[in-house]
Protein backbone atom coordinates (compact mmCIF):
# COMPACT_ATOMS: atom_id res chain seq x y z
CA UNK A 1 0.00 0.00 0.00
CA UNK A 2 1.44 3.58 -0.40
CA UNK A 3 1.30 5.77 2.42
CA UNK A 4 0.93 9.15 2.51
CA UNK A 5 2.35 10.45 6.15
CA UNK A 6 -0.11 12.93 7.22
CA UNK A 7 -1.13 12.48 10.84
CA UNK A 8 -3.03 13.49 13.69
CA UNK A 9 -2.50 13.22 17.64
CA UNK A 10 -5.23 11.63 19.00
CA UNK A 11 -5.43 10.60 22.88
CA UNK A 12 -1.46 10.11 22.65
CA UNK A 13 -1.75 8.55 19.56
CA UNK A 14 -0.55 8.65 16.33
CA UNK A 15 -3.44 8.04 13.60
CA UNK A 16 -2.05 8.58 10.17
CA UNK A 17 -4.13 9.56 7.24
CA UNK A 18 -7.35 11.17 9.32
CA UNK A 19 -8.74 12.11 5.96
CA UNK A 20 -8.51 9.07 4.25
CA UNK A 21 -9.95 7.40 7.36
CA UNK A 22 -12.75 9.48 7.86
CA UNK A 23 -13.77 9.09 3.60
CA UNK A 24 -13.79 5.60 4.08
CA UNK A 25 -15.84 5.90 7.54
CA UNK A 26 -18.36 7.74 4.94
CA UNK A 27 -18.46 4.52 2.96
CA UNK A 28 -18.32 1.78 5.45
CA UNK A 29 -21.33 3.87 7.78
CA UNK A 30 -24.04 3.93 4.25
CA UNK A 31 -22.61 0.26 2.90
CA UNK A 32 -23.96 -1.05 6.29
CA UNK A 33 -27.45 1.51 6.19
CA UNK A 34 -27.99 -0.61 2.29
CA UNK A 35 -27.37 -3.62 4.05
CA UNK A 36 -29.45 -3.68 6.59
CA UNK A 37 -31.96 -1.96 4.15
CA UNK A 38 -32.01 -4.36 1.22
CA UNK A 39 -31.75 -7.66 3.82
CA UNK A 40 -35.93 -6.85 5.02
CA UNK A 41 -36.60 -7.92 1.28
CA UNK A 42 -36.54 -11.55 0.26
CA UNK A 43 -34.86 -13.87 -2.60
CA UNK A 44 -32.02 -14.62 -3.91
CA UNK A 45 -31.06 -11.38 -5.63
CA UNK A 46 -31.74 -9.21 -2.42
CA UNK A 47 -29.72 -11.57 -0.32
CA UNK A 48 -26.63 -11.03 -3.31
CA UNK A 49 -26.99 -7.13 -3.35
CA UNK A 50 -26.85 -6.98 0.64
CA UNK A 51 -23.98 -8.91 0.92
CA UNK A 52 -22.09 -7.22 -1.56
CA UNK A 53 -22.82 -4.00 -0.29
CA UNK A 54 -22.12 -5.17 3.57
CA UNK A 55 -18.56 -6.27 2.09
CA UNK A 56 -17.77 -3.54 0.42
CA UNK A 57 -18.43 -2.11 3.94
CA UNK A 58 -15.95 -4.84 5.74
CA UNK A 59 -13.79 -3.65 2.72
CA UNK A 60 -13.66 0.21 3.53
CA UNK A 61 -13.22 -0.39 7.78
CA UNK A 62 -10.40 -3.10 7.44
CA UNK A 63 -8.46 -0.39 5.40
CA UNK A 64 -9.11 2.62 7.80
CA UNK A 65 -7.47 0.09 10.45
CA UNK A 66 -4.56 -0.42 7.77
CA UNK A 67 -4.16 3.59 6.98
CA UNK A 68 -4.74 4.88 10.34
CA UNK A 69 -1.49 2.25 11.93
CA UNK A 70 0.91 2.47 9.05
CA UNK A 71 3.91 0.06 9.97
CA UNK A 72 3.44 1.47 14.06
CA UNK A 73 2.44 -2.28 14.75
CA UNK A 74 4.92 -3.81 12.50
CA UNK A 75 4.76 -4.78 9.22
CA UNK A 76 3.18 -8.10 9.58
CA UNK A 77 0.45 -6.54 10.69
CA UNK A 78 0.34 -4.09 7.73
CA UNK A 79 0.48 -7.40 5.47
CA UNK A 80 -2.44 -9.10 7.16
CA UNK A 81 -4.98 -6.11 7.18
CA UNK A 82 -3.75 -5.37 3.51
CA UNK A 83 -4.39 -8.53 2.70
CA UNK A 84 -7.86 -9.19 4.80
CA UNK A 85 -8.98 -5.61 2.85
CA UNK A 86 -7.98 -6.95 -0.51
CA UNK A 87 -9.92 -10.20 0.16
CA UNK A 88 -13.13 -9.29 1.17
CA UNK A 89 -13.01 -6.76 -2.05
CA UNK A 90 -12.51 -9.66 -4.07
CA UNK A 91 -15.57 -11.76 -2.97
CA UNK A 92 -17.55 -8.40 -2.79
CA UNK A 93 -16.68 -7.86 -6.37
CA UNK A 94 -18.12 -11.61 -7.07
CA UNK A 95 -21.14 -10.43 -5.60
CA UNK A 96 -21.74 -7.71 -8.01
CA UNK A 97 -21.23 -9.91 -10.50
CA UNK A 98 -23.38 -12.36 -9.07
CA UNK A 99 -26.24 -9.76 -8.45
CA UNK A 100 -25.81 -8.91 -12.25
CA UNK A 101 -26.27 -12.47 -13.48
CA UNK A 102 -28.78 -13.61 -11.31
CA UNK A 103 -31.23 -10.67 -12.34
CA UNK A 104 -30.87 -11.71 -16.06
CA UNK A 105 -32.01 -15.25 -15.05
CA UNK A 106 -34.16 -15.07 -12.36
CA UNK A 107 -36.70 -15.90 -15.10
CA UNK A 108 -35.59 -19.13 -15.80
CA UNK A 109 -35.65 -22.60 -13.69
CA UNK A 110 -32.24 -23.25 -13.22
CA UNK A 111 -29.15 -20.80 -12.85
CA UNK A 112 -26.56 -21.83 -15.38
CA UNK A 113 -23.92 -23.31 -13.06
CA UNK A 114 -20.74 -23.42 -15.13
CA UNK A 115 -19.78 -19.79 -15.54
CA UNK A 116 -20.28 -19.38 -11.88
CA UNK A 117 -18.32 -22.42 -11.23
CA UNK A 118 -15.84 -20.77 -13.67
CA UNK A 119 -15.89 -17.09 -11.96
CA UNK A 120 -15.54 -18.80 -8.34
CA UNK A 121 -12.42 -20.48 -9.49
CA UNK A 122 -11.45 -17.40 -10.53
CA UNK A 123 -11.60 -15.61 -7.63
CA UNK A 124 -9.69 -18.31 -5.46
CA UNK A 125 -6.88 -17.71 -7.69
CA UNK A 126 -7.23 -14.19 -7.30
CA UNK A 127 -6.82 -14.66 -3.77
CA UNK A 128 -3.86 -16.62 -4.17
CA UNK A 129 -2.31 -14.30 -6.43
CA UNK A 130 -3.13 -11.25 -4.15
CA UNK A 131 -1.86 -13.61 -0.78
CA UNK A 132 1.32 -13.76 -2.52
CA UNK A 133 1.84 -10.16 -3.78
CA UNK A 134 -0.81 -8.19 -1.81
CA UNK A 135 -1.02 -5.66 -4.71
CA UNK A 136 -4.05 -3.43 -5.13
CA UNK A 137 -3.41 -3.62 -8.74
CA UNK A 138 -4.89 -6.66 -8.58
CA UNK A 139 -8.01 -5.57 -7.44
CA UNK A 140 -8.19 -2.72 -9.71
CA UNK A 141 -7.96 -4.56 -12.35
CA UNK A 142 -10.65 -7.41 -11.42
CA UNK A 143 -12.90 -4.81 -10.38
CA UNK A 144 -12.71 -3.30 -14.19
CA UNK A 145 -13.47 -6.30 -16.00
CA UNK A 146 -16.23 -7.14 -13.34
CA UNK A 147 -18.07 -3.99 -13.45
CA UNK A 148 -17.31 -3.57 -17.22
CA UNK A 149 -19.89 -6.83 -17.38
CA UNK A 150 -22.00 -5.59 -14.61
CA UNK A 151 -22.76 -1.60 -16.53
CA UNK A 152 -23.38 -3.92 -19.98
CA UNK A 153 -26.11 -6.23 -18.22
CA UNK A 154 -27.68 -3.05 -16.07
CA UNK A 155 -27.58 -0.68 -19.35
CA UNK A 156 -29.14 -3.26 -21.41
CA UNK A 157 -31.92 -3.97 -19.02
CA UNK A 158 -32.43 -0.13 -18.43
CA UNK A 159 -33.34 -0.06 -22.40
CA UNK A 160 -35.58 -2.48 -21.98
CA UNK A 161 -36.76 0.08 -19.37
CA UNK A 162 -36.27 -2.55 -16.32
CA UNK A 163 -36.57 -0.36 -12.77
CA UNK A 164 -33.43 0.73 -10.89
CA UNK A 165 -31.38 -0.67 -13.61
CA UNK A 166 -30.57 2.77 -15.16
CA UNK A 167 -29.27 4.22 -11.44
CA UNK A 168 -27.35 1.00 -11.09
CA UNK A 169 -25.77 1.32 -14.21
CA UNK A 170 -24.71 4.93 -13.66
CA UNK A 171 -23.34 4.18 -10.58
CA UNK A 172 -20.86 1.96 -11.75
CA UNK A 173 -20.29 4.49 -14.36
CA UNK A 174 -19.04 6.81 -11.51
CA UNK A 175 -17.04 4.59 -9.99
CA UNK A 176 -15.05 4.02 -13.09
CA UNK A 177 -13.51 7.70 -12.26
CA UNK A 178 -12.76 6.38 -8.70
CA UNK A 179 -10.38 4.03 -10.31
CA UNK A 180 -9.22 6.10 -13.24
CA UNK A 181 -8.36 8.60 -9.67
CA UNK A 182 -6.70 6.22 -7.85
CA UNK A 183 -4.63 5.16 -10.54
CA UNK A 184 -3.31 8.29 -11.75
CA UNK A 185 -3.03 9.51 -8.01
CA UNK A 186 -4.87 12.78 -8.92
CA UNK A 187 -4.65 15.15 -5.63
CA UNK A 188 -5.45 18.36 -4.63
CA UNK A 189 -3.37 18.19 -1.32
CA UNK A 190 -1.11 16.06 1.23
CA UNK A 191 -4.15 16.35 3.17
CA UNK A 192 -6.84 15.51 0.56
CA UNK A 193 -5.13 13.48 -2.25
CA UNK A 194 -5.85 10.59 -4.64
CA UNK A 195 -7.40 8.25 -1.89
CA UNK A 196 -9.62 10.71 -0.36
CA UNK A 197 -11.08 11.68 -3.74
CA UNK A 198 -10.92 8.18 -4.70
CA UNK A 199 -13.29 7.13 -1.93
CA UNK A 200 -15.99 9.92 -1.97
CA UNK A 201 -16.55 9.37 -5.70
CA UNK A 202 -17.01 5.16 -4.77
CA UNK A 203 -19.20 6.71 -2.18
CA UNK A 204 -21.40 8.57 -4.77
CA UNK A 205 -21.23 5.66 -6.72
CA UNK A 206 -22.60 3.67 -4.02
CA UNK A 207 -25.77 5.78 -3.02
CA UNK A 208 -26.61 5.03 -7.35
CA UNK A 209 -26.09 2.18 -6.79
CA UNK A 210 -28.41 1.40 -3.56
CA UNK A 211 -31.29 3.57 -4.98
CA UNK A 212 -31.26 1.27 -8.29
CA UNK A 213 -30.63 -2.62 -6.14
CA UNK A 214 -33.65 -0.85 -3.79
CA UNK A 215 -36.35 0.16 -6.70
CA UNK A 216 -35.21 -2.83 -9.06
CA UNK A 217 -36.52 -5.26 -5.65
CA UNK A 218 -39.58 -2.92 -4.53
CA UNK A 219 -40.43 -3.44 -7.57
CA UNK A 220 -39.62 -7.69 -8.17
CA UNK A 221 -41.70 -7.98 -4.78
CA UNK A 222 -45.10 -5.91 -6.01
CA UNK A 223 -44.35 -7.72 -9.26
CA UNK A 224 -44.47 -4.71 -11.76
CA UNK A 225 -41.26 -5.78 -12.86
CA UNK A 226 -40.86 -7.62 -16.25
CA UNK A 227 -38.55 -10.17 -15.96
CA UNK A 228 -38.42 -11.32 -19.30
CA UNK A 229 -34.62 -9.43 -21.33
Amino acid sequence: MNFDYTYIILFGLKIFEPVTILTNAFITIFCFYAFFKIKTFKGILAKEWAIFFLLIGLSSSVGSIAHGAHYQLGKLFVNVIIFLMNAISLVAIYFCFKAATTFLQLNKKQLNPYVNYAVIAWIVVLLIFTFVYNKFLIIKIHAGIVLTYSIIVHYITYLNKKEGSGWIAFGILISFSSIAVHSLKLSVSDWFNYKDISHLIMLTSTIFMVKGALLKLKSLETGNLNLKV
